[in-house]
Parts: C-alpha cells; sequence; structure tokens
C-alpha cells in the first residue's frame, strides 16, 4: 500500500449494533415484510428530527422482497 492510499472499510459499524432475535409484532423497515417468530435480525437504530432514535430490526440474511 502506498502512503498516499487510505484502506477502505468493508463494513460499517454504524450499520447496525448487534444480531439477536426481535420482540413479536416488529416490522423491517426496509422491506416493510413482517418479521417472523425466532428470525435472526440486526438491531439498529434509526435518527429522527425530533427525539431521540428509535430502535428497528432489519432481516439479518436477506429482505424477502
Amino acid at each position: 500500500m502506498m502512503a498516499s492510499e487510505t484502506p477502505q472499510l468493508t463494513t460499517d459499524a454504524r450499520e447496525f449494533e448487534y444480531s439477536t432475535y426481535a420482540p413479536a409484532g416488529q416490522t423491517c423497515p426496509d422491506c416493510k415484510q413482517p418479521i417472523k417468530s425466532l428470525e435472526r435480525v440486526h438491531r439498529g437504530s434509526l435518527e429522527r428530527q425530533s427525539g431521540a432514535p428509535i430502535v428497528v430490526y432489519r432481516h439479518a440474511v436477506r429482505c424477502p422482497r
């Protein structure tokens, strides 16, 4: 690597906090589909213009579009 090159990161830690299971009744904000019971998800948050960020759960593997 040359001194002028900067390494490119392949992951972004801000994308999601960790993998877990979503509480009942959650919907993926990306595909708008309900998340099934015992389905692995990525927990993250969405910024809002007013108020604190909200917690969201996204499909971990692939959204069923």
